[in-house]
């Protein structure tokens, strides 16, 4: 039996023609040992899409998922090379690997976290604390552990022109500090934890921590890194291949209005004086 390969897409709007063409060439890749097949969803925000290309995955029994947001190639000099860098990565024998790619600012950075003090290995490949997925490969029975571990997380998405579909929400937006149920508990366990001994005490302390409102403000974090913290609590490693930087399309209205434009629009020329 070949190793089949999902292809998951979350779209808004139209397919970029490079896409397109790369997605073409990817029925000739199919072989004896491996097969690849795709699945584009329109419609629900990309996180929902996620969850539901990924649970069209399990369905189906695939092995692997590779996430390819449309607005994500390899560009060298010019030339597209999305069909190399998708090979690549579906040869990896890891449980998840990701490329790296960068926000879509002028001022912008890198979508990964490395792991502190970690080194590449000899196929460039670094272990990362959390990363982008946008051009990434997940074995599916990545996603089963994270099911099996979050058994909370089981949700039913209703359509009132469908009927109920069930799925685990494996791309929460994150929300985290002390302020949230979650940094609650954990305050309340070190409580009951600390003042074992001392029932009255306890009790206290417990409601003081479900009422009290810290000066903290949580901290914010995108469905990726969510994801993200649930393969490393359920065990997995994230692997990030750092020899090959993803272009990241984007829409650009120019001139951008920046400080150093505005300063050459005060320039005497444009004002109608001496140049």
């Amino acid at each position: 039996m070949p190793k089949r390969i999902l292809i998951g897409t979350p779209l808004k709007g139209d397919v970029p023609k490079s896409y397109l063409r790369s997605a073409v060439m990817v029925s000739r890749l199919n072989t004896a040992e491996v097969q690849f097949e795709f699945v584009l969803l329109d419609g629900p925000a990309v996180m929902q899409a996620r969850n539901e290309i990924v649970e069209y995955a399990l369905t189906h029994n695939f092995d692997e998922l590779i996430f390819w947001d449309k607005d994500l190639k390899l560009e060298v000099d010019g030339d597209d090379r999305t069909i190399p860098a998708l090979q690549r990565l579906a040869a990896y024998d890891k449980d998840i690997v990701s490329f790296i790619y960068s926000t879509r600012t002028l001022k912008t950075h890198w979508h990964l976290n490395l792991m502190p003090g970690t080194a590449s290995d000899e196929q460039g490949l670094m272990k990362a604390e959390r990363c982008s997925i946008g051009f990434s490969k997940i074995k599916t029975h990545v996603f089963r552990k994270i099911a099996e571990d979050n058994p909370d997380s089981r949700v039913t998405i209703i359509d009132p022109n469908r009927n109920p579909r069930h799925m685990t929400d494996f791309f929460p937006m994150g929300v985290y500090g002390k302020n949230t149920p979650a940094g609650r508990i954990e305050r309340i366990r070190a409580a009951m934890d600390q003042y074992k001994d001392l029932p009255g005490i306890a009790y206290e302390r417990i409601n003081e921590i479900l009422t009290e409102r810290l000066d903290e403000p949580n901290m914010y974090i995108s469905e990726d890194y969510q994801f993200c913290l649930l393969a490393r609590k359920s065990g997995f490693d994230l692997h990030v291949d750092t020899r090959i930087l993803m272009s990241h399309e984007g829409n650009v209205t120019y001139p951008i209005a920046t400080k150093t434009l505005k300063e050459m629009l005060d320039e005497p020329w444009r004002k109608g004086g001496p140049s």
